[in-house]
Formats: C-alpha cells, structure tokens, sequence
C-alpha cells in the first residue's frame, strides 16, 4: 500500500466517516484519550511500513485537530487508530524505559497491552516516538468503579492483589526506571529528587527524612547526627528490597475487559521502587474529579487494603508527606541533608548541582 492510499482507507467504506462522531469525546473526561477508530483493518496496521504508519498516524492526528480545534494537545496524545491498536506519543528519554517495563510485565504474565511497534518521528515536531500498542476492549475502572457491588470490587481486588505479589517478587539493586534507572517517581521533590540508580538505602532516607520533617529553621539548627537520625529512623526501612513496580496503579490506569478480567496499562512510570509506593500510587487521582461519591470512595478503599494486603499504611504516609511537605515548604527542605551527604540529589542537565540555597 502507498501512502498515497491512506487518506482513502481513512474514509473508505466500513470504517466512520468524516463527521464530527469519529471523534467521540473520551470517557470518562480527562483521560487524555481520543477514540478517531479510522481502520477495522488491524491487518493493514501490522502491513504498513513505518513511513506509510506515520503518514497514516499522523494523518488521524490531524483529521482530529481539524474536526475539533477545541481538543487540548493532551487530548490528541493517546488516539485509537484501528479495533486493535492505539497509538501514543512520547519523548526521547521515555520510550525505552517503557518498553522495558511493558517486556518485564508481559514477561511475568501480567495482563499489560502489548507494544506492536515503535516509530521515530523525523519531521523534528512534537514528541520524537509513536507507540503503536494493542488496544484493551473494555471498561476504564474510573467509569466502571462507581457500578460496582461490593462483591466484584472485592473479586477485582484478588486479581490486583494476584498480580502485585508477582511482580513485587522481582528485585532490582539499583532504583529507578526499567531501562535508564532515572528515578521518575512524583512522589519526590522536584528539584531535589534522586540521582539514576540511587540505592534502596537512598530513597528510604528520603521518605524518613520528609517522615521526620521540622520547619526549616528547626532544621538549620539540627547537628549532624540528629540529621542522620531523622534520615535512619522512621517507617522506611533501609534495607527494603526496591521491587518491580507499576507506579501509577490510579484507576484511570486499570480496565476490565469483557470477560471481568483486569488489565493494567500506562506503564510509562513502572520501575524499580520499594513495594509501597505501588500502593501510594493508588491514591494519584482525585476522587472528587471523577464524581465518585462517599460510598464509591470507601469502595476504593477497601479495594487498595485487599489489594495491597492492608500492609504499609506508615510508609504510604511517609510518601504522601513528600509531596505535600514539598509543596508547602518547597523542594530546597532537604538541603541540609544534602550538603552533609546524608541524602543524594539528581544534577542538573548540566551536570551542575541545583541551587539549594534558603
């Protein structure tokens, strides 16, 4: 086939036509997702070439913009481009760590969309890669969640549940994500946060010294052991094995497919990172956005406990307090710690140190 054929199979017979119903709007909101479904042929997805695939992509990619001028970027971000495939975009320094982390997922049996194909832009706009990866029919949990009875939150809890204890089995020595080991985690200080292949020793200190967090001039005054100690004392224990995790196990990123089984995509922050932060992860959404109600948001809680084993409710305390303890009293908290070499920090792209001056 050649590219020029791809604007007749976006609108040859059989598949939607050019109204304004291609582009459904995502549901639920703000799942950054545009559902263009332009090709019931996944055969001829798998036949392009990758030159006729990127016309093809971007070819959606503009129909969408077009149809919709009021779409964010974002909303264009994710788009389904036949029955079986979507495709997404990302940067340089993300593509690879989120193959790895696919590779690792699919290789231990978890059910995570499979990457069909990877496509480098050359056209030097927007984000360098297309993902073309399997597209999972079914229900987004966001949507879904607020249906459920009791007994099916409790039965899609076990398959979390099932699938956690298998991936939290396999350990790395080093932190961080599946390919580059930079530490992508949202749960650190932005400025701040930890150099690539940090230790588990090194994010424990972390999450202890946020823990054990003073104001800063309660900080400024501390001596260097009462430093150590907030950093060495606390609910992270230094020698917690840092596992393979999803990272952002919010309910945005789970579907359950026809057959009640439970899918978990987005692994574009899986890595590797002490178990519990699979669980804080969990509570990365707003349940008010969503419009779940008291009852759906006490559902959920009951979900995370049994699918988490009820285990680590200190140290998920601990992470939340990073954002939060950042967030009011800014990313330079953690300088003292720093300048006494208690706790690393990345550089800057530079290969300087940040500026982590009062």
């Amino acid at each position: 086939m050649s590219v020029s054929d791809l604007p007749e199979l976006i609108s040859s017979p059989g598949t939607p036509s050019s109204s304004s119903s291609d582009l459904r709007p995502p549901k639920p909101p703000n799942l950054n997702f545009t559902d263009v479904s332009s090709a019931d042929d996944d055969e001829a997805i798998k036949n392009f070439t990758d030159d006729e695939l990127k016309s093809f992509i971007a070819a959606l990619r503009n129909k969408a913009k077009e149809q919709d001028h009021r779409l964010h970027p974002s909303s264009t971000r994710v788009i389904r481009i036949s029955q079986g495939y979507v495709t997404k975009l990302y940067g340089n320094d993300w593509i690879q760590d989120l193959k790895a982390g696919v590779d690792i997922a699919r290789g231990l049996g978890i059910r995570a969309p499979a990457i069909e194909r990877i496509l480098k832009n050359t056209d030097g706009r927007g984000a360098p890669f297309e993902c073309v990866q399997e597209y999972v029919p079914g229900t987004n949990l966001v949507e879904l969640f607020p249906k459920l009875d009791l007994q099916e939150t409790i039965r899609l809890a076990f398959q979390l549940r099932g699938m956690l204890k298998i991936m939290h089995k396999k350990t790395n020595d080093q932190l961080g994500s599946c390919h580059s080991l930079k530490c992508r985690s949202y749960w650190l200080e932005y400025e701040a946060g930890l150099p690539p292949a940090s230790t588990a020793e090194d994010i424990a200190k972390v999450v202890n010294f946020w823990s054990n967090y003073t104001p800063k001039c309660a900080e400024a005054k501390k001596s260097f052991e009462e430093l150590k100690r907030c950093c060495t004392t606390g609910p992270a224990a230094l020698d917690c094995p840092l596992v393979f995790t999803h990272h952002d196990l919010a309910p945005r990123n789970m579907i359950v497919d026809p057959r009640g089984d439970l899918w978990l995509i987005d692994w574009d922050y899986a890595g590797w990172y002490p178990a519990y932060f699979d669980r804080a992860s969990m509570d990365h959404f707003s349940p008010y956005m969503c419009g779940w109600s008291i009852y759906t948001q006490f559902r959920w809680t009951i979900f995370c406990s049994i699918a988490t084993e009820s285990k680590w409710e200190r140290q998920v305390d601990a992470v939340h307090s990073i954002k939060t303890g950042s967030g009011r009293y800014g990313d330079n908290c953690r300088s003292f710690t720093i300048k006494a070499g208690l706790t690393p920090v990345k550089l800057l792209p530079n290969g300087e140190y940040p500026d982590l001056r009062h």
